[in-house]
């Protein structure tokens, strides 16, 4: 039986998994955490759970026949895709990179934002800043923001609803109550509450896209009239949409 190996970062990673299931393919589901596991289907897949380094790929790749590896991780998940392109380039596993499109949103039209390169950018541009901020940015980033001064009292944090998230959060000192801890992607008018509910004066955020609800991010603070930080895409290495990558493995494996 041809099996795929599918590194599922993301809602399209997870979309697909369920597309490919009674395709009559092994597939077996890579997938960082618990919670991105409980988000899958029980039937179907073969879940792998806990990050995998380079090596741990390639071991996976040398004990299981593997025809074709998925890489559908977050487009800032920079360090995954490098070890998961460089497994199955030395093994020469056939590799597609699923990744996430862009906001059809032009941030040229936009005046109320503010465009850095990375999370300690942001950081530095918080320090001339003053009221709460809302971050957007997730958890794994989230000790790089605990340098603002007065971080306890500014920061409301919007984070998964995972203990391992909480818990990264309680220990970096952001009280329980500062956590919000939800399933996106959000509607504009949910956003546009919570900065109303928080008193938010500044929005951080990654390019998240249209999956990630960018857009109604966006909206929102414009609506609320406070400033946006957008943290942009690290460089990506060459991809294919879902619907793209949907309609390569048809191909391949005539599905």
């Amino acid at each position: 039986m041809p099996s795929v190996l599918l590194f599922a970062g993301t809602s399209e990673g997870r979309e697909l998994a369920e597309r490919l299931i009674g395709c009559g393919l092994q597939i077996y589901v890579s997938v960082a955490t618990g919670y991105g596991e409980a988000l899958l289907p029980r039937a179907g897949l073969h879940v792998l759970q806990g990050r995998m380094d380079k090596e741990q790929i390639e071991q996976f790749l040398r004990a299981h026949t593997v025809d074709c590896v998925v890489d559908a991780t977050h487009p800032y998940a920079v360090l995954a895709t490098k070890n998961i392109q460089s497994a199955c380039h030395g093994l020469a596993v056939d590799y597609l990179r699923l990744l996430r499109e862009r906001t059809e949103a032009s941030f040229s039209e936009r005046q109320d934002y503010l465009y850095v390169e990375n999370a300690q950018a942001a950081v530095d541009a918080l320090y001339k800043t003053q009221g709460n901020v809302l971050l957007t940015t997730g958890s794994k980033d989230l000790s790089a923001f605990t340098q603002i001064p007065d971080y306890q009292q500014r920061l409301f944090v919007r984070i998964l609803p995972s203990v391992e998230a909480v818990q990264h959060g309680l220990d970096l000192g952001v009280a329980p109550s500062r956590l919000i801890c939800m399933q996106g992607p959000f509607s504009k008018e949910l956003n546009l509450a919570l900065l109303h509910q928080f008193a938010i004066q500044t929005l951080v955020t990654k390019e998240s896209g249209k999956a990630g609800g960018f857009t109604e991010k966006l909206e929102a603070a414009q609506e609320a009239g406070i400033q946006t930080i957008v943290i942009g895409r690290p460089p990506q290495a060459p991809g294919d949409s879902l619907e793209s990558v949907w309609a390569k493995l048809k191909q391949r494996f005539s599905l």
